[in-house]
């Protein structure tokens, strides 16, 4: 059993690796395009940090995707082709 493991433990750590490699490589293709962390482009950027709910929450309010407005929105997209336009073109 504990063969098995090893092995296991074995393959987890040849995935982190390549999952570190991988990141690497990203973090030195978008340095390579955008520069360095210290120029303008990519000053207060932090890959950890570019997904996370929390600082996406912050950025903006984002109210399409609030729960209350998704009966709404699925009720407008099972509207006809038409009648969509017509909303759209009033709603201007």
């Amino acid at each position: 059993m504990s063969g098995g493991n090893a092995e296991l433990d074995a393959q987890l750590r040849s995935l982190i690796e390549r999952d570190a490699e991988l990141g690497s490589r990203a973090e030195a293709r978008v340095r390579e395009k955008y520069g360095t962390s210290g120029d303008d482009a990519m000053s207060g950027y932090d890959f950890a940090q570019s997904y996370r709910r929390e600082a996406q929450a912050t950025g903006r309010i984002d109210w399409v995707h609030q729960p209350w407005l998704r009966p709404i929105r699925f009720a407008y997209r099972h509207l006809p082709k038409p009648l969509r336009y017509l909303v759209k073109k009033v709603a201007k």
